[in-house]
């Protein structure tokens, strides 16, 4: 099992933590405080989900090396852990094969649903 020390990063009440678009360089263990996950439809943002302590925010485009499907803004307060794409990489390094070829399945059909959500609104 890899042993990994996470820096943490500390994020004001309404901070950018991801920007829609942009490429993946970290994730993200949410230790304290609540973030809001928003897609734009083109004119504005549909929310599609909150999250707070224990959330892991920022994977996918780390797995799957796809540009952020999704913007991350903090709420209030917000104090993270770094995962950077070398720790994450080490992680998947030692899952069994089989288990990468779910992730990736997983990691398309959610960024799909996410856009099948953001064009309903």
């Amino acid at each position: 099992m890899i042993k990994i020390a996470l820096m943490k990063r500390t994020f004001e009440p309404g901070a950018v933590i991801i920007s829609e678009g942009d490429p993946g360089r970290e994730a993200y263990l949410v230790r304290e405080g609540f973030v809001e996950i928003s897609k734009s439809d083109g004119e504005r943002p549909v929310l599609l989900a909150t999250r707070g302590p224990g959330a892991i925010i920022g994977e996918m485009a780390l797995i799957d090396d796809s540009p952020r499907s999704a913007a991350v803004t903090a709420r209030g307060r917000v104090v993270v852990e770094v995962i950077t794409r070398n720790d994450l990489k080490g992680m998947l390094e030692q899952a069994p094969e089989q288990l990468a070829l779910i992730i990736r399945q997983l990691l398309e059909r959610l960024r799909d649903a996410n856009e099948l959500i953001a064009g309903a609104q």
